[in-house]
């Protein structure tokens, strides 16, 4: 199914949602980024580019697909970028499509406690660093398709198991979210 980019970032508007919403492009493994705190844009990433200049090259490439990863904030902000309701409106007028899911991540509760579970296995393992360093991951290093596949998950439990200095750890880890892991996707 295609829909408007600019009616997706809409709804998260209206919506007031919290979250990244990561779209894919057709020809590239980078994720264009969008962070949305109370339905409010607050930062623009594409690659290396951050701000406007990454809201730019949106406009220059193919979409594939998008999700949307809920309450994942981060201490950054863009202070250059137009307002939501600027960016909607030039969404809409680009007439931008993507592929979405039968519908996008907007609570998904059997992600949220995979989530949080790893969020407390991993602060076992690293302290209480350790949620700071999941979301720094999810939004940087992890591509998940929609919704997050069983495999997506074992990525992102990679990711995360290279965070951690110790063998012991890294094994106590994996295994506490693996078995977890096994039980959700059943």
């Amino acid at each position: 199914m295609k829909k408007l980019l600019g009616d997706i970032i809409d709804n998260l508007y209206r919506e007031k949602k919290t979250g990244i919403l990561n779209i894919a492009m057709l020809s590239e493994k980078n994720l264009f980024k969008f962070y949305f705190k109370n339905g409010e844009i607050y930062y623009l990433s594409y690659a290396f580019k951050k701000g406007k200049e990454s809201l730019n090259e949106l406009f220059h490439k193919e979409l594939r697909s998008v999700n949307f990863i809920p309450d994942i904030t981060i201490d950054i902000k863009s202070d250059d970028i137009p307002t939501t309701e600027e960016i909607i409106k030039k969404l809409k007028a680009a007439n931008l499509y993507i592929s979405i899911g039968n519908e996008i991540i907007s609570s998904t509760n059997q992600f949220q406690k995979i989530r949080e579970r790893l969020k407390i296995a991993l602060i076992k393992q690293i302290g209480p660093i350790g949620n700071r360093v999941l979301d720094k991951i999810i939004q940087e290093k992890w591509n998940a398709q929609l919704p997050p596949t069983k495999n997506d998950i074992l990525k992102l439990v990679e990711l995360l198991t290279d965070e951690i200095e110790e063998k012991e750890g890294k094994n106590e880890f994996q295994t506490e979210v693996k078995r977890f892991i096994e039980e959700v996707f059943r």
